[in-house]
């Protein structure tokens, strides 16, 4: 009798069902009709957000309060978490209990082929995307215009990452041309972690003409390396750019980083975060607006500030926020 059961759901699944190949090459059969979307990796659980909040079946992490009324019903899901580093794995159970018609996953994740295998024996299709670079936002916002039909909102996505990505093209030409501005990125609340070059957490930087104070070598994906002191006074950058702006705001007062030229001149920037992270943190659609930030901050001749572009941004990538 169960194997009866078993084959009949087979058929009317199969009878309901389409098939999509992913990012990496997969055939994959999913339901023909997909309203809940579980990411495994907080930059594409952000990018199905800016799609459609509502298709979110579970998220990462919790969200902060002032985050909340940009994400719409996705503040409102249950938390599974996700791979995202520091031993981070989702909760397989209550991923289970929340049934999403499919699951994204970031195909170039370190251990990516075992998180594949964990999610395949629940039972639901799982799509590997890429997300090595911010390019990869348009073949994200194309892959939730397949899997859902509304390609109308994948278009308008697409088309605003499109001109955003060339207007930074447009600009490398006269950044090349410019002085490299020597920058130190000052991550956690004593602003000595950062990130060494080709982790892709710099991915902003490296289109602003920015140049990494910091010689050093990545040792996992996750970054935010530890810096000694003397090692950030030997560097002495141009410009710190901080992440936390309680560390920001009380550089002045330290004895030793109020040394460096930077400090000095008052080069000293605060990475915006309202909703999210423009620079990293994840590393989301919202870099489409940090690298807008960096390049005016290193050479504001070149590009106007992101206040005005800032509500333009807002409008299409977070339709729930009525702010």
């Amino acid at each position: 009798m169960k194997s009866l059961l078993l084959l009949i759901s087979l058929i009317l699944f199969s009878a309901h069902a389409r098939t999509l190949t992913d990012d990496y090459g997969r055939v994959v059969t999913i339901p023909d009709k997909i309203t809940k979307i579980y990411a495994a990796h907080p930059p594409l659980t952000m990018s199905v957000i800016a799609f459609d909040p509502n298709l979110v079946a579970a998220v990462n992490s919790e969200f902060k309060s002032e985050q909340k009324p940009y994400v719409g019903a996705a503040a409102t899901r249950p938390i599974v978490g996700g791979f995202f580093g520091q031993g981070n794995t989702p909760n397989f159970e209550i991923l289970a209990s929340v049934k999403p018609d499919v699951i994204l996953m970031w195909g170039g994740a370190t251990g990516a082929e075992n998180h594949l295998k964990k999610f395949t024996a629940l039972g639901i299709p799982v799509l590997m995307v890429r997300n090595d670079s911010i390019n990869d936002l348009v073949s994200q916002f194309n892959l939730y215009g397949k899997l859902t039909g509304n390609t109308k909102r994948s278009r308008e996505l697409v088309a605003y990452t499109q001109e955003t990505l060339g207007l930074i093209q447009s600009l490398q030409t006269k950044v090349n041309a410019r002085k490299d501005v020597r920058y130190y990125f000052a991550e956690g609340l004593d602003g000595m972690s950062s990130e060494c070059d080709g982790s892709f957490h710099l991915e902003p930087f490296t289109y602003s003409g920015g140049k990494n104070a910091l010689n050093c070598k990545m040792s996992s994906n996750f970054g935010m390396e530890k810096v000694s002191m003397e090692t950030i006074l030997l560097c002495d950058p141009d410009v710190i750019v901080a992440m936390e702006k309680s560390f920001a705001d009380s550089i002045s007062d330290n004895p030793k980083f109020k040394t460096l030229r930077a400090v000095k001149s008052g080069h000293v920037l605060t990475v915006p975060t309202i909703p999210f992270n423009i620079i990293s943190r994840p590393p989301s659609f919202m870099r489409l607006m940090g690298i807008r930030w960096l390049i005016h901050a290193f050479y504001p001749d070149l590009i106007k500030p992101i206040d005005q572009e800032n509500k333009r941004f807002e409008k299409l990538f977070f339709p729930a926020y009525r702010g």
